[in-house]
């Protein structure tokens, strides 16, 4: 018997019987865990079932008809909110080439441009930066998270500006800020009074200081394959201002939710109410009403959790809860 076949018999009982429980079914057919997992895996991509935390089984089947409505409705928002992305990139790139191509060549001569190589080079760099800054340090960070050592290197020059009062917004990718001792570093910058946000996707490594100073990745170069070219001219700079502020609009508040004793992340306050409502099928409007907030700050609740979960979608994040056992008490 393949996955398909099992999948339409587990399909059978749960019609037949909505109490069924997971023991029962891999008894009566000899199913390992795996093989039973898979099935369920299977009904849950396609619909059939929903998470159910109400039932024992944790699960609801649900007819070829409403589950096939339900995917093309997740489709259609998933393709309205792609949509909607690409406009707003669209939009951004347009302004910033409006009010930057045109500038006069003499202006751009202005410009100073230094190529540092070698990590020892680029760190005794960015540590003369930090010491020079007076207002603001703005920063993109793609990629993997860096090696702890160096994470713990860039928050003490974080904190160093933090304490003469310099302002400090950053942007990291959500699949870094999970690492352990990324969290750490966020959480800590966070409450030194840095604002901290995350995005799935970013374009460039990129740190901007005061308005006249932009530090961005180079060509490998030398032993180590690290290197950094370091840009002083407001009008240049102001170029990566554009593109760090475009990102920071569309990037995620950091979680102010902390980890679990063991070290992994769990839901509690609010993440854990508009969990527990996606696993009930709400929308966002019903959400927003029962939590006392705007569409806004559900539509950014729900994204920080599909994030923190790695799901693809809203049915997903709601289904892996619920398979975590987050929602049982």
């Amino acid at each position: 018997m393949d996955v398909r076949e099992r999948a339409q018999e587990l399909y059978r009982v749960a019609l037949d019987d909505a109490t069924w429980r997971r023991e029962t079914v891999t008894g009566q057919y000899g199913w390992s865990d795996t093989e039973f997992a898979e099935a369920l895996q299977l009904l849950s991509r396609l619909r059939l079932f929903v998470p159910a935390p109400d039932n024992r089984n944790g699960w609801t089947a649900l007819s070829p008809d409403t589950a096939l409505r339900n995917l093309l409705t997740e489709e259609e928002r998933n393709t309205a909110a792609l949509l909607h992305s690409v406009q707003q990139t669209r939009s951004a790139f347009t302004r910033i080439l409006a009010d930057f191509q045109p500038v006069h060549a003499r202006e751009l001569l202005s410009v100073r441009m230094e190529v540092v190589t070698g990590a020892a080079n680029v760190s005794a760099a960015l540590e003369n930066v930090a010491r020079r800054v007076e207002e603001e340090v703005l920063s993109l960070h793609p990629g993997r998270a860096l090696p702890a050592e160096m994470v713990e290197a860039g928050l003490e020059r974080d904190l160093a500006a933090l304490g003469r009062g310099v302002r400090v917004r950053t942007v990291h990718l959500g699949a870094a800020a999970a690492v352990p001792h990324m969290a750490s570093y966020l959480r800590r910058l966070s409450a030194a009074g840095a604002q901290v946000r995350t995005a799935h996707t970013l374009p460039l490594r990129l740190i901007v200081v005061d308005r006249s100073t932009a530090i961005v990745p180079a060509p490998p170069a030398g032993e180590d394959g690290i290197a950094a070219v370091i840009l002083r001219g407001e009008t240049l700079v102001g170029v990566f201002r554009e593109i760090f502020e475009h990102c920071w609009e569309a990037a995620n508040a950091l979680s102010d939710v902390p980890a679990g004793p063991d070290g992994e992340w769990r839901p509690e306050g609010r993440h854990r109410e508009v969990l527990r409502m996606l696993a009930g099928g709400l929308t966002d409007e019903a959400m927003a009403r029962k939590l006392g907030v705007s569409e806004r700050t559900v539509r950014r609740l729900v994204s920080e959790l599909t994030e923190r979960l790695g799901a693809a979608s809203r049915f997903q994040a709601g289904a892996s809860a619920v398979r975590l056992g987050w929602l049982d008490s």
